[in-house]
């Protein structure tokens, strides 16, 4: 009898499993999981262009420089006001970064004495992230060679106008200190002629041509 019910119990335990269907585990495919790789964009086209020596670049300060807290070694940043373009493509592009040295400082004083500030554009960065060496001097190639010696308007000078005060009157005037904002605009110019990678073409403008 022992017999008889532990081999019923054993078979009641075990049909269900029996009575299961089984699902075959699926199979994962190598790869399958992650993101087909992304079709490159195609290159843009890259040209070479020259860019002369005694291309005029329009820059300004990055930030306020006065007389009052300028040292003489400073280092400033610049940005381009206004792409440079060569061949119809970009070279030097609008906001490009570059860096300014402030080379002379004055601070106003007494008897009218007016603050003098000073400063040497280096460089700014071209099309293809190369450092483009500035200067405040002209040195034209080819047919822009007649304005070489043409200087820029990179060194700031402020006076007073004392008027007629008076001798004893002037001995108490302080002249007044110079800062430089962003928003006032030097024309530098390129040193030499340097070749630039170039992938953006410029686009036209709509007004007239001068």
């Amino acid at each position: 009898m022992k017999y008889f019910v532990l081999v019923l119990f054993s078979f009641a335990c075990v049909a269900p499993a029996l009575g299961q269907q089984v699902t075959p585990a699926a199979v994962a495919t190598p790869g399958s999981s992650y993101d087909q790789a992304a079709t490159p964009a195609p290159a843009l086209p890259t040209t070479t262009e020259l860019l002369p020596g005694g291309t005029t670049v329009d820059v300004s300060v990055g930030e306020n420089v006065s007389s009052v807290s300028a040292n003489v070694g400073d280092l400033v940043p610049i940005v381009v006001d206004k792409e440079v373009d060569e061949g119809g493509y970009i070279v030097i592009p609008k906001g490009a970064n570059g860096e300014a040295t402030v080379t002379l400082v004055d601070r106003a004083g007494g008897n009218g004495h007016g603050g003098k500030l000073g400063m040497t554009m280096n460089w700014v960065y071209s099309a293809d992230h190369g450092k483009v060496l500035l200067s405040d001097v002209n040195h034209a190639t080819g047919a822009g060679s007649d304005q070489k010696g043409a200087a820029s308007t990179a060194t700031i000078l402020t006076y007073v106008l004392l008027g007629p005060l008076g001798l004893f009157a002037h001995n108490f005037v302080r002249g007044k200190d110079v800062t430089v904002e962003p928003s006032k605009m030097f024309a530098v110019f390129v040193d030499h002629d340097v070749h630039v990678d170039a992938t953006q073409k410029a686009v036209a403008g709509a007004g007239f041509d001068n």
